[in-house]
């Protein structure tokens, strides 16, 4: 919940909306390999990544397709499932054992019904979310696959001490073979 409270710090919200936050949120914890999604299911949650590392990704053909990696900080959620309370087009994973913090989306309503101020919680979510979006489609469309790893290696220093080759190759749209090029290339960078 750490995390949480740093955001409430940055949006400057009065004393004791944290203290009502951890009121309604959930600790989950997440073995390596379980699913906190699976494709299909309706998201009912927003979580925070206390400790780490989870993925989002689709399968088409056989064949995964990595949409985003969440480390300590970041917002988890399949987010057009949870507002609009359809089945997910993805799964969110855990690659490695992992803590966060979860709220609910009742608990959400909850709070925006209580004060305006959590509006300001709401939109900092969404606007990180969306920004993460723009950034990632943004990269895919103009970016050379050596822009795009220098990209996921600025955005999420480390992740390669935690995270599988394969699955930064997915992320990147790129296969395994040629990952081992571009970072070939990248050395001395």
């Amino acid at each position: 919940m750490k995390q949480l409270e740093l955001i409430i710090k940055e949006l400057d919200l009065p004393a004791g909306y944290y203290d009502r936050l951890t009121e309604l949120l959930e600790e989950k914890q997440l073995p390596q390999k379980e699913y906190l999604l699976k494709t299909g299911q309706v998201c009912t949650f927003i979580g925070v990544v206390e400790e780490g590392v989870l993925r989002s990704f689709r399968e088409q053909d056989g064949e995964e397709f990595i949409s985003d990696f969440y480390v300590p900080g970041s917002f988890v959620t399949s987010y057009r499932s949870f507002l609009r309370k359809e089945p997910s087009v993805g799964a969110i994973q855990a690659l490695e054992d992992t803590t966060l913090s979860s709220l609910s989306y009742a608990n959400f309503e909850l709070l925006t019904n209580e004060s305006p101020l959590w509006f300001k919680f709401g939109k900092h979510i969404a606007d990180t979310l969306f920004v993460k979006k723009c950034v990632k489609e943004t990269s895919l469309l103009k970016d050379s696959a050596l822009e795009r790893y220098r990209l996921l290696v600025k955005n999420y220093p480390g992740i390669e001490q935690h995270v599988a080759q394969y699955h930064i190759a997915s992320y990147l749209g790129i296969k395994p073979e040629s990952l081992s090029r571009i970072k070939s290339l990248n050395i001395g960078q």
